[in-house]
């Protein structure tokens, strides 16, 4: 089992599923080929394939857990994600922005949610949202694509659902 420093590529797998990014299906497929590709595959994984994440952790079926992510790199994961082109990947981005933002105005993401919150929450303004959206995202994009591509580089092959 690894730690929040150092996590496990199952640790991984089941937070990006507990997001919602992952699909239990693609969870279970990741899983099978992790156990092909693996001489002695850990427990936990040959649980998962064989009965699924939800079942698993609402068992206490394993000791791997989703990693709890604080806002930030959950907002980093799912902007190195987001198509700003798919209106309803830009929708569902500030929708879940809107709803999560938290911390301090000094971090460049929490501020851009507060901002995002007030358009779409406040204002109910989804066009002057996905503007601000549009500006402001770039600049944060290299801390995105920096921790996003650290976190996801370990499960390669796991099927998002985005």
């Amino acid at each position: 089992m690894g730690s929040a420093e150092n996590p496990s590529s199952l640790a991984i797998a089941l937070t990006l599923w507990n997001i919602g990014l992952v699909s239990e299906q693609s969870l279970i497929a990741w899983a099978d080929a992790q156990i092909l590709a693996i001489e002695k595959p850990a427990d936990d994984l040959l649980e998962i394939a064989t009965k699924g994440a939800k079942v698993c952790l609402k068992q206490g079926l394993i000791e791997t857990l989703p990693i709890a992510l604080g806002y930030s790199e959950e907002f980093f994961i799912r902007a190195y994600l987001l198509n700003l082109e798919c209106d309803g990947s830009r929708q569902s981005f500030i929708a879940w922005v809107s709803h999560n933002c938290c911390g301090s105005t000094e971090i460049p993401e929490a501020l851009l949610g507060y901002h995002l919150e007030h358009l779409y929450c406040n204002c109910e303004d989804v066009d002057a949202a996905i503007s601000l959206l549009r500006a402001e995202l770039p600049k944060i994009m290299p801390r995105c694509e920096s921790f996003a591509t650290m976190f996801l580089e370990q499960v390669s092959g796991l099927e998002l659902c985005i």
